[in-house]
Order: C-alpha cells, then sequence, then structure tokens
C-alpha cells in the first residue's frame, strides 16, 4: 500500500467529524433564524454521521420541540438522556416535553379555598403580600393576604362591587375599582389606616388600575372618549372630588384593551382592525416597540415578566384557556397548566420565581402560586416517558 493511502485512512474521521460538526453549527444557525425544517435536516444528518453525538440529539430535539411535533421531540429526549443527562438537563426541553406528556412542569400552591370566586391577584413590590378579588361573605370586595395564603382579610365593606386591585411601588397603597357610587371609577386604599378615596370622577368606565414606577400616578383604562384608551391622573387628586392631572397617555385613536406596568415600561394589548397587536412603551407615552406574539384570549392580561425576557398569557390553543410563557427573543412559548378548567395569569413575583393566577380547577375560581424555580427534574420526566 502506497503511503499516501495510509494518511487517507487517519484522515477518515477527522473529516467524518469535521462534517459532523459543520452540520451541527448550520442546525443551531437555522434554529436561530426560526427555519425549523432546515434545523431538523441538518441535526438529522449528523445523527447519521454519528448516531451516539449527544450534541446532534439534543439540537434535534430543541428543533422539534420548537416545532411541536410532540412524538419526535419525545423520542429524541429518551435518547438524550441515556447519552448526556447533562445537555437533557436543558430547561426548554424539560418544560417541553413535560407538557407533551400532559404534565405541568412546575408545581403549584393553592393559596385560598374559600366559596365566592377569588380572583384577580395582585402581588406587592416585595412579594411580601397579595391583594385579590372575593364575593366569599355574600358581595364582591377586596381581600388581602400574605404571600403563602396565610392571614387573609378583608379591605373594603360596601355594597358595591371592588375588584381588580394593584399595589403602589412602596406596598402602602391600593388602587382598585368600584362601582359604589354608579359606574366603574378607580379608589385608592391605605393599607395603613384603610382610608379610601376616589381618584377618578367620569361617567365613563374606568378600569385596571396600575401605579406609574414612581407612585405619584395611577394609569387606567377607560371608555370616556368612545374607545378604550390608557389615561393618567396625579395621586394627590384622589378624595378631592376633580381629577388632578388627567392625560391620555397615547394620542392615537386605537382601543387599548389591556395594560401591565413593568419598571418604567408598559406592556399594552391594543386592537388593530379587530386583531390584536402587542407593543412596549415609556410608562408616561412614547416611542412604541412592537412584539410579536401568539394568538391569545385578548380581554384577559398578558404580562412581562421581571427581566422583560418572557411573556404570561393566555390562549385556548388546546380546547381551553391555559397559561403559556412566551421568550420574547426568539418567540418560543411553553405550556405552563393543563387541566380541564380555566387559568387566567395575572403576574409575577418581583423575582420571577412565582407566577399568581387563579383558576376553578378545585371547584371555585380560587387564587394559586406557580412556583418557576421548581421546574420537573430530567429523572421525572424520563420515568413518565417510560410509563406511556
Amino acid at each position: 500500500m502506497r503511503p499516501w493511502r495510509n494518511w487517507i485512512w487517519l484522515l477518515l474521521p477527522a473529516l467524518a467529524a469535521c462534517g459532523r460538526d459543520r452540520h451541527i453549527g448550520k442546525g443551531h444557525e437555522f434554529l436561530e433564524l426560526g427555519d425549523l425544517e432546515r434545523a431538523v435536516q441538518q441535526f438529522s444528518q449528523a445523527i447519521n454521521a454519528a448516531p451516539r453525538d449527544a450534541r446532534a440529539h439534543h439540537g434535534l430535539a430543541l428543533a422539534y420541540c420548537r416545532s411541536d411535533s410532540a412524538g419526535p421531540a419525545l423520542r429524541q429526549y429518551r435518547i438524550l438522556c441515556k447519552l448526556s443527562p447533562d445537555l437533557a438537563d436543558d430547561r426548554f426541553l424539560r418544560q417541553k416535553t413535560a407538557g407533551y406528556l400532559g404534565l405541568e412542569p412546575y408545581p403549584s400552591s393553592r393559596l385560598t379555598s374559600a366559596r365566592g370566586n377569588d380572583a384577580f391577584p395582585a402581588i406587592s413590590a416585595d412579594g411580601a403580600m397579595i391583594a385579590f378579588s372575593s364575593k366569599r361573605d355574600g358581595n364582591t370586595e377586596i381581600y388581602l393576604m400574605e404571600a403563602d395564603g396565610g392571614g387573609q382579610r378583608r379591605l373594603t365593606d360596601n355594597r358595591g362591587v371592588d375588584y381588580a386591585p394593584s399595589f403602589s411601588p412602596d406596598g402602602r397603597t391600593l388602587a382598585f375599582v368600584s362601582d359604589r357610587d354608579g359606574n366603574d371609577e378607580i379608589y385608592l386604599l391605605d393599607l395603613g389606616t384603610s382610608a379610601q378615596r376616589r381618584l377618578t370622577h367620569h361617567p365613563g368606565e374606568d378600569g385596571l388600575p396600575a401605579f406609574s414606577p414612581d407612585g405619584g400616578r395611577v394609569l387606567f383604562i377607560s371608555d370616556r372618549e368612545d374607545k378604550y384608551r390608557i389615561y393618567s391622573a396625579d395621586v394627590l387628586g384622589a378624595g378631592s372630588g376633580r381629577e388632578r392631572g388627567l392625560h391620555r397617555v397615547f394620542d392615537d385613536d386605537l382601543n387599548k384593551i389591556h395594560f401591565s406596568v413593568r419598571r418604567d415600561r408598559l406592556l399594552v394589548q391594543e386592537e388593530r382592525e379587530n386583531q390584536v397587536a402587542l407593543f412596549t412603551a415609556p410608562a408616561e407615552g412614547g416611542p412604541k416597540q412592537a412584539l410579536a406574539c401568539p394568538p391569545f384570549r385578548a380581554g384577559l392580561p398578558t404580562v412581562l415578566s421581571p427581566d422583560g425576557e418572557h411573556l404570561l398569557f393566555t390562549s385556548s390553543r388546546e380546547g381551553n384557556d391555559e397559561l403559556y410563557l412566551l421568550r420574547v427573543r426568539d418567540g418560543a412559548s411553553v405550556r405552563l397548566t393543563a387541566s380541564p378548567s380555566q387559568e387566567f395569569g395575572f403576574g409575577f413575583s418581583p423575582d420571577g420565581k412565582q407566577l399568581l393566577f387563579d383558576s376553578n380547577r378545585g371547584g371555585d375560581r380560587d387564587i394559586y402560586l406557580m412556583h418557576l424555580d421548581r421546574l420537573m427534574t430530567r429523572e421525572e420526566i424520563l420515568a413518565a416517558i417510560e410509563r406511556e
């Protein structure tokens, strides 16, 4: 045999490895571009060249999860668990595969159990307290409890309907909606003194109050100009009998059907030609930045996570209202709840480790806290796959 042929035989494994690595690299490029079909092709070619390459199986599992190909994704994840437990610990893979198995990837704690539909939960800026509305005593009123569900107490007591509480940044005041004076208006409640003051005064319907980041203003939605728009009013005007510093946050004439405040930014659901669009903007108005979003329930909250990297939304895409978490940078989403009941999400704890929602999974509507720092383990998911 000629000497140069010996070199060829020595080079063949290296050449094969280069080809495999090239396919894996291209697969990840296509994943970033959202071209999932070509990503699957590249990772599959890498596996054909090296069937036990864990990186290729990891990439293929990601591509199948991104395209919601449940069966192939579960098969790849099972293989990956055996080849590389470390790669199988991928957070996104565990979230998605748990959902494909009909499981909730994170555990939840039930915080309320009284009869009377507990709803509209809001968590304080320090994460210590939760306010909510409840009809447990015969009329819809505002209640307060500790973040673990303890110390539940009633804050309002009148014949009107009080709901949709929101904490001030310092946690000392609640803004809420009440129709005690004939129509929906915004009120403020001092948690130290229990004193209540009316903030808005208009025959239109005012709702969904939220404090500005500095606590000096309350933003709310109102139909006082025929369409729902976001307005802002000075807190110091509460109790004066008139609205102080009132102005529209945005000058356009489009319906603003929901919004939430996250630090100094607004996340707004806007209605455009019978479609819902999402955008972010400064809390006091300004340039808008559009966000890509999947189909979701338009009348329900869409909430930005504290780090701004995820959107919490409600969708009935699989038959009933469930909670989903969408990764803003690439649009990848994971299903968080899996029950025949309705779940509506209302926000995150300040550190992003808990998610606040209400659900009728226990019969009446109650408040739940989902623990986003306790994702199902690889071993738990693999055991569930083996039981299928």
